[in-house]
């Protein structure tokens, strides 16, 4: 497991659709297929950033604003679509810019260990293996106000809509005017925010985000072997592009639906385990918030109860959103492990400082444990 972590450490970073996450996808699969586990790389395009369509919506709402003093009807229209585009896109679904977004290629790692016995009912275990690009926002000084940030862009997005209506009856006034460029400027700030993100900040190592989670399934797995599931087959997918938009889940979803239906499968997802306090989520959001199917809850709950388990505690995740949020949304049973520090923040989220140095063995084989034997009860069950 640690020879997996290590491994994935040689290379400066996975970055979306990069050389450098394609050379982890081949690794990846020559240690599933040392393991005597075929695997697949499954290709798909993806974009190598959600900076383009954020740069995009905002400046579609600053457009709007400006106009609204003039031709309200037509700013208010403006605005609405880029808030409209910024709902859809933290939500995790496409919005009208992402046709128009270049793509490249990327790749997804699956495999399976099938059920002994043959069986129709699937546990997906997943991790995405890509790391992510630095930002502003993530920097250690500013990344615990992250959510209240979020929330304060959101706030001024749905209010632009509002002042931009009112300029049908006051778009003569200088005072609104000065409102109208006031709130530009903070969605001109998100503007800055992310080509700053794209042309100054680099990818980072990403060994807590995420190869604590690859290599922790390679444990998993290893345990599984030694007696496979009698009712569940088991698929190992490594989604890539989850730092860009969670494309890589996608596209395995668009995939495979038809193989593997919402009531006769469920999702274990890893992510950032390698360092903090361990939690079981049970459910994830930014806008629209989704509780996980409560069957896979119940499960984590029970085991939670053991004295090696007592230390796992429930989350409700707001701060960002999973892999998962791409099943729970079609109805899957879901849930993510995560390790968060004790101010609930993921350890070195987006930093450079996500390195092997700051990997704590522990809190992996830790999740390690609790995965095997989730899994084997939802076997049971």
């Amino acid at each position: 497991m640690m020879e997996i972590l290590n491994q994935l450490a040689t290379l400066p970073h996975r970055g979306a659709t990069t050389e450098e996450e394609k050379r982890a996808a081949d690794l990846l699969k020559q240690n599933l297929t040392a393991q005597n586990i075929p695997a697949e790389l499954e290709s798909f395009k993806a974009s190598s950033s959600y900076s383009w369509e954020v740069i995009l919506f905002s400046a579609t709402m600053i457009a709007g604003l400006l106009i609204s003093p003039f031709l309200s009807k037509l700013g208010t229209a403006i605005v609405l679509l880029g808030f409209w585009s910024y709902t859809r896109h933290f939500m995790g679904r496409s919005t009208i810019f992402t046709p128009v977004i270049p793509k490249k290629k990327s790749q997804n790692i699956v495999a399976q260990i099938p059920a002994d016995p043959v069986s129709d009912k699937n546990i997906i275990l997943m991790a995405h293996y890509d790391s992510a690009r630095a930002s502003s926002v993530f920097a250690p000084n500013l990344v615990k106000n992250f959510r209240q940030s979020f929330l304060l862009n959101t706030y001024v997005g749905f209010f632009s809509i509002i002042w931009a209506y009112l300029g049908e009856y006051w778009g003569l006034s200088l005072w609104f005017r000065i409102i109208c460029i006031g709130l530009s400027l903070i969605h001109f700030v998100n503007v800055i925010i992310h080509v700053h993100r794209e042309i100054v900040h680099k990818f980072v190592p990403g060994i807590n985000d995420n190869a604590s989670g690859v290599a922790a399934i390679f444990g998993i797995i290893e345990e599984i072997q030694k007696q496979p599931l009698e009712n569940n087959n088991v698929w190992i997918v490594f989604t890539a592009c989850e730092e860009a938009g969670i494309q890589g889940a996608k596209a395995f979803y668009h995939q495979h639906w038809p193989d593997l239906p919402a009531d006769k499968t469920a999702v274990i997802n890893l992510d950032n385990i390698g360092s903090g306090n361990l939690h079981f989520v049970t459910g994830e959001g930014m806008l629209l918030y989704y509780y996980f199917d409560e069957s896979i809850v119940r499960a984590c709950e029970e085991l939670t109860k053991q004295a090696n388990y007592t230390d796992i505690k429930p989350l409700e995740y707001r701060r960002a959103y999973f892999d998962t949020l791409v099943f729970t949304q079609h109805g899957y049973p879901c849930t993510t492990l995560i390790a968060l520090d004790d101010e609930g923040i993921i350890p070195n989220w987006h930093w450079y400082t996500d390195t092997i140095d700051n990997i704590n063995e522990k809190a992996i084989d830790h999740a390690v444990d609790f995965t095997v034997d989730l899994v084997r009860l939802l076997d049971r069950q």
